[in-house]
């Protein structure tokens, strides 16, 4: 049995670290959803906004947007991520653009991204002079 002791003291750290990995991600993960979901957007109303390129940006934990809206004629014509964040939000941002609302389908697998780069514009419509 001897023989084995530093095999399982191995096992034992390795399972303790497992486990406490695990409940952190659990933990993180549901504080950041909780945190999403808080987030709330405004109307999106373009009637006052000039034309100009507005930059916005948005923080939900980890996950920090910043881009560039552009305004021509009371319509939202480009977005133009500085930031990346994870997940594919181009299309995210050809559909807010189609719209011409925030009010657009999170992307599946990335909703905290959505909801971020979401608010990120709203930030950007919401700080114009």
């Amino acid at each position: 049995m001897r023989r084995h002791a530093p095999l399982l003291r191995t096992l034992a750290v390795i399972v303790a670290v497992a486990f406490v990995l695990f409940w952190v991600v659990a933990l993180y993960g549901g504080t950041l959803n909780r945190t999403a979901a808080r987030v709330v957007l405004s109307p999106l109303n373009l009637t006052n906004v000039a034309d100009g390129v507005y930059e916005g940006s948005a923080r939900i934990l980890h996950v920090a947007p910043k881009l560039h809206v552009t305004v021509a004629a009371r319509r939202i014509t480009n977005i133009r991520f500085v930031t990346l964040v994870a997940g594919d939000v181009t299309g995210l941002a050809a559909r807010a653009i189609k719209a011409q609302s925030l009010g657009v389908d999170a992307i599946s697998g990335a909703t905290v991204s959505t909801k971020a780069v979401l608010k990120a514009i709203d930030n950007a419509l919401a700080a114009r002079p």
